[in-house]
Order: C-alpha cells, then structure tokens, then sequence
C-alpha cells in the first residue's frame, strides 16, 4: 500500500488519539483481526455477531501498525500503535481506499453480472497476466466491505486490476464503482439472484448497470448480446460499446462451440481481427460467454491474440465451480456447489447432459435462497428441467426444493427417483445406494446449503 499513517489520518479527517509512529508505511488494511499481518491498518467494523472493536488489542499483539476506532470508544492499546477517531469506521477505510486507488494510473476493469462474475473476473486476469501481474479480486471481497480492502492491495508492480463487484440492493454497485473508477466494465448476464430485494430482473438490471454511469468518456462497456434485458443500456452510453455472445451481431461472436478433451474449444470471430481459435477448462455453453467477455476485454487492454491464447491456457477454475472430481468408487462428481440461481441451476443441468452424454447422471440439488415472489416457480423450472435432462435420480437437499421435486414430477419425472433428504449426510448415504461407477453426479444448491459437505461426506468414507 502506498500510504503511512500520516496520510490515513488526514484522509479520514480523524482524531489522533495515540501517536505511534506517522510515517510508518501500510501494508494493507484489514478487517478481521485474524488475517492481520505485521504492518497492517486494522479497521473495527460493529456487525451483527461481534463488534471489531473487541479485538483491537489481538490486532495490536499481531503486528498492526494503526487502527480506526469510533469516535464513542474508550481504547487501551500498547504504544506504537497509531490509533484515530473516526465517526464512522466503513466509510473511513473506503474514503482511504478509494484514494489509495487515485494515486495509480493502471486500467481497472470492474465485472459484474448475476452468473460468471468470477470466472470471467479470472479468466481475463489469466490472460493480462502474460504481460504483467494482475491485481484481481480474492475469494468473496467483491462487496462495499471487500472492494475497499482489494484497492488497499494495488502496488506498483501491478500492471491491470480485476476487481469483481456484487450487489444485493440499488446503489451498492454505485458505490463501488465510485470507489475503483474503472475504465472498463464487464456485464455478464442479468439473472433472478437477489430478486427478494429488487423485485423484478428488470429491476436486477438496473442495480447492476449502475457501474456504467461511472465509465469515462474513452471507457469501453463490454455487454452480452444475448442478453436482452441489457439492451436498452446500449443506446445510453456515452463511450465505446462492445458486445459478446451468440448473436451475428454481437461484436465478437462465437461461431462455433465443441467440448474435447476436458475443454471448451471456441471459435471467436470480431471485426478487424482474423478468427481466434481459444480453449479453456470450462464446460457449458454458460461459461462460453465468460470466455468471450475476457477476450474481448484483453483485446481492449492490447493484447495478442497468442498472448490471450497463452493466458487461458494457464486458466484455472476458482473452487466449487464446476470442478470435476473423481472418486475412488469411479464417480465422477461436478461440484458446483459455490452458489445457486435457477438460471445457474439450469445450466449446470445442461452441463451435466453434456458431460455424462448416455452415461449414468445423479443431480443433487439444495435449496435457492434470496428469490423473493420467484421463489416458487425458480424451483419448479429447475425440476422441469431435470425432467428434460432425465437423471436416473434426483436427490434434494432442504425445504424449498420440495417445489422443485413437484416441478420434476409434473414434467413427467418419475416419483420413485426422488429422494428428499434432511442434511448434506443422508444425501451422501442415497448416493452410496445408488450411484454406479460411472455415473456423473451434479451438487448444486445456495452458499447457505454448502452442498459440498456431500462431496466430503463421500471422500471421507471412502478413505
């Protein structure tokens, strides 16, 4: 971090209460006293479960060099800890943050969208790093807590950041792009994540283009084509529009699509550019948008083609995204279990079709969260596509996919092949029972289900 104490202090216009020492530099700031390292700026943030506040002195003991506190707080913490008032702690480390940020001139590119945000995130970040490294964002820190804290981590050996940016509500994404100024915005797709707090997709749209008033007037939007609900925005931009998918009018344009060997293998085609043939680890017809979405980024940053070719190739998937597991009893798990939205649910299906081809197929599903009025019928559309997709079993984990489960049997999929299990473990035992060698066997369900806990369970008696 290009910052000391000092600068900290004036940018958060706080109240010196111990002076340790001011010109100590930063590394980096911190909000969980756990992760602090020696020369980390420790942020106490009150939740609902604890109050940072608490573990001021842990912060201190494990090498923090400086601290927020609220200016209401009565602290006692060893000297040589620089420790400042301030009236509130979150906006005080995004004030520094978002300065941080201003004294680099690297180009940013904020991805956002319902589904593919972090692989597209890490796609392009695979690719930019051939030339240079990348500052990209890490695990969950995509929130109005987690960017601020990724800004906090840009150095000067950084050559691009990726920073990926996640909504629940209007005027967070607004936020974020405030806080990272990019130059480049990536729009994924428009889902039904989050329709409890927007209502409608139309809705969801709207909270996730804010990130497009922020673009400069040289800025490029990078938007699926194929997506309409993005289509109105097109027109209303005032820089450069690039759009990627399926249609013959999308500026770049995926003319063909074959799975081979563990790989999607694309054939991108764009104007003013010869043919690019590109692979990435990565099934599914969904994760081909990710791919063109980074290409297409790269090429705005002034990539190669062979140097984008190159990146993708060292490409792997961040966990519980569709990875393939092999097991010892000779299934083959595909954990995608990260998260779940009846759009994403409805893909991994179709990934798992393609995938288990006439072989054997088992999908477990959990619980979708945070769908609101949709909640409902998400989960009936995703069993009347495991009735098209037609698994020999359909086990379910938790309360709301009893609708997905009806769904399934209304479209024609046997009662009898459905197994409706309480907890990650009995789900594990149906599968014992069940499965065959062979077999592909999809896990899927919200973060809050953890539906990886199936997987676990399997691994661990086969130990």
């Amino acid at each position: 971090m290009e910052m000391n104490c000092r600068e900290i202090l004036e940018i958060s216009r706080g109240k010196l209460i111990q002076d340790g020492d001011p010109d100590r530099k930063v590394a980096r700031l911190s909000i969980d006293s756990r992760e602090i390292r020696p020369g980390d700026f420790f942020v106490p943030l009150a939740g609902e479960r604890a109050d940072g506040h608490d573990f001021l002195a842990d912060a201190a003991r494990r090498g923090a060099v400086g601290c927020f506190v609220a200016t209401s707080s009565r602290v006692s913490l060893p000297a040589g800890i620089t420790v400042m008032a301030v009236e509130n702690t979150l906006t005080a480390m995004q004030q520094v943050a978002a300065r941080h940020r201003d004294k680099f001139s690297l180009p940013v590119v904020a991805v956002t969208g319902s589904c593919g945000k972090t692989t597209t995130k890490d796609l392009l970040a695979a690719a930019l790093a051939v030339r240079s490294p990348v500052l990209q964002t890490e695990g969950n820190l995509n929130n109005h807590l987690g960017v601020p804290l990724m800004l906090s981590r840009l150095e000067k050996r950084h050559g691009a950041a990726v920073l990926e940016m996640g909504m629940r509500g209007f005027g967070e994404i607004d936020l974020l792009a405030k806080l990272a100024r990019p130059g480049i915005a990536i729009i994924t797709n428009i889902g039904e994540a989050h329709l409890e707090m927007l209502g409608s997709r139309e809705n969801i749209a709207r909270a996730k283009c804010e990130l497009l008033v922020h673009l400069p007037l040289d800025g490029v939007a990078i938007l699926n084509a194929d997506e309409p609900l993005l289509v109105p925005y097109f027109c209303r931009l005032a820089c450069e529009l690039i759009t990627f998918g399926f249609s013959p009018q999308a500026t770049i344009r995926c003319v063909d699509l074959t799975r081979l060997e563990g790989q999607n293998h694309l054939c991108l085609e764009q104007d003013g550019y010869l043919p690019l043939q590109v692979a990435a680890p990565l099934p599914g017809r969904h994760n081909a948008y990710n791919v063109m979405a980074a290409v297409a980024a790269a090429r705005v940053l002034g990539l190669s083609d062979g140097e984008i070719v190159k990146g993708l190739a060292a490409f792997r998937p961040s966990g519980l995204r569709l990875e393939v597991v092999d097991t010892p009893s000779g299934w083959k798990v595909l954990n995608d279990a990260y998260n779940a939205s009846p759009s994403s649910t409805v893909a991994a299906l179709q990934t798992l079709e393609e995938l288990a081809g006439e072989g054997g197929k088992i999908a477990v599903l959990g619980d979708m969260l945070e769908l609101g009025v949709y909640e409902e019928e998400g989960h009936r559309r995703v069993g009347r596509m495991v009735a098209q997709v037609g698994p020999k079993a359909l086990v379910v984990v938790g309360e709301r996919v009893r609708w997905l489960a009806a769904g399934a049997q209304g479209a024609g999929f046997a009662k009898e092949r459905i197994f409706h299990c309480r907890t990650q473990a009995e789900a594990a035992e149906t599968l014992r029972k069940i499965a065959r060698s062979g077999d592909w066997i999809l896990l899927k369900g919200s973060r809050s289900m953890r539906m990886e806990l199936v997987l676990h369970e399997l691994l661990e008696v086969e130990r």
